[in-house]
């Protein structure tokens, strides 16, 4: 048995996951690298370049290893997870998800224990922020999917299944979220904000393989990201540069709030995703696929597989 290449002459599936690796690792190094020497002074616009460079550098490389490695029959944006069909419906279904979760976790916030606003900031400047913000989110959304549930994730599922393949990729994507800011503030918190990215991954993987399409779990990632940072001004993984008409605090036990890491490092966060997860479990259709063909000889092209 050759351990490189199948009967039919493609590259064994496994090389193929590992390679992706390699590619998003470059290619998250050259546009953060691009980005930072093309602009200096203006850290939301350099943020922006780098978010737009990593997707579509994400994007580009990927049409060209499926094209050169999978070789699938139809179109190569559609096997990648990017059909036509549905995907403005798909995105709002998920963006929608997003504000309801965020804004439900603000509400138990208020109820019983502290959210208030310490500033809101509305003037010509500051209104002209959200696009841009709203942009990079958009643009960083799609990258992160792409990489953790685009190319990558779909070998992984082609080779190991839709459960080997989810628990694989969410954990690293918890793992890669370990380096945000004050996620080690306490150990409660940065537990919390490990088992709920993973979680939270789990969620997007499901969305992704119930819809065969990266559509639903984009929106339901811009969204997440844009209601908790944008409209209510709570940190997003740390971060609080989002935060730009509205700046508040969620005041409260750390493990259950998530401090200065915001609700995904606290109990909140794990109720809110787990909801999420139930209703992308019962509520999301399962849109119709052939049947997975894993990392076996064949003469035929290898489709997108999984399913759950």
């Amino acid at each position: 048995m050759n351990v490189f290449l199948l009967d039919d002459g493609r590259l064994r599936v496994g090389w193929r996951f590992l390679f992706s690796v390699l590619v998003v690792v470059l290619v998250d190094f050259t546009a953060g690298s691009l980005a930072a020497t093309f602009v200096q002074n203006h850290p939301r616009v350099q943020a922006l370049l780098y978010m737009l460079l990593l997707a579509c550098f994400l994007l580009g490389c990927f049409i060209f290893m499926a094209r050169v490695l999978d070789q699938p029959e139809g179109s190569v944006i559609a096997y990648l997870g990017l059909p036509r069909t549905q995907w403005l419906r798909q995105m709002l279904a998920g963006a929608l998800l997003g504000f309801v979760l965020i804004f439900f976790a603000v509400i138990v916030t208020a109820v019983f224990f502290n959210y208030h606003i310490v500033r809101i900031a509305l003037n010509p400047h500051t209104l002209e922020l959200p696009p841009l913000v709203g942009l990079a989110l958009l643009a960083g959304a799609m990258a992160e999917e792409l990489a953790f549930r685009g190319y990558p994730f779909q070998r992984l599922v082609e080779g190991l299944g839709p459960a080997g393949a989810i628990i694989v990729l969410s954990a690293l994507f918890g793992a890669v979220h370990l380096h945000n800011p004050h996620v080690s503030d306490n150990r409660a918190v940065e537990a919390f904000a490990f088992c709920n990215t993973l979680l939270i991954g789990i969620v997007f993987a499901i969305g992704y393989l119930r819809t065969r399409a990266l559509w639903f779990p984009w929106g339901l990632h811009f969204a997440w990201n844009f209601t908790m940072g944008v409209i209510f001004g709570i940190p997003v993984s740390g971060l609080t540069e989002f935060s730009v008409l509205v700046k508040a605090r969620a005041v409260g036990p750390a493990w259950v709030l998530g401090g200065a890491y915001g609700f995904e490092g606290g109990l909140v966060g794990t109720i809110v995703i787990l909801l999420g997860l139930a209703y992308v479990i019962f509520f999301v259709r399962q849109a119709p696929i052939a049947r997975p063909q894993l990392d076996e000889p064949s003469g035929g092209s290898i489709q997108p597989a999984g399913n759950l």
